[in-house]
């Protein structure tokens, strides 16, 4: 494959990780209003606070807002994690393009 295709790829499976992130997180935001929530899905927010109890919203780590995604919304989740595997593999045809093209420059 061409090396603007591979590079074409690229950007496109960044932008699709990048979407599906974000709307992994706005979902995950729902957990700041469902407190029965918090004791089951907030980990690791208290694993950084130090409590085993989250008593405000405010204690709630971002990272737990992927959790509450995960859990609640997963085909989302599966989307994402599909383009950060899209965003690998083209990554990987980028620097393997460029070492065979580098090891035809260095032959000639």
């Amino acid at each position: 494959m061409s090396r603007l295709w591979l590079m074409v790829h690229c950007l496109f499976s960044l932008f699709l990780f990048v979407l599906f992130t974000l709307v992994n997180w706005y979902q995950g935001s729902a957990l700041v209003e469902d407190p029965f929530e918090w004791q089951y899905t907030a980990k690791l927010s208290k694993l950084l606070n130090g409590n085993p109890v989250i008593a405000t919203a405010d204690q709630i780590s971002q990272f737990d807002y992927f959790i509450y995604s995960a859990k609640h919304y997963p085909v989302i989740t599966l989307l994402m994690l599909g383009a950060l595997l899209y965003l690998l593999i083209s990554l990987y045809g980028i620097v393997r393009t460029r070492h065979v093209n580098t090891a035809l420059i260095d032959s000639k």
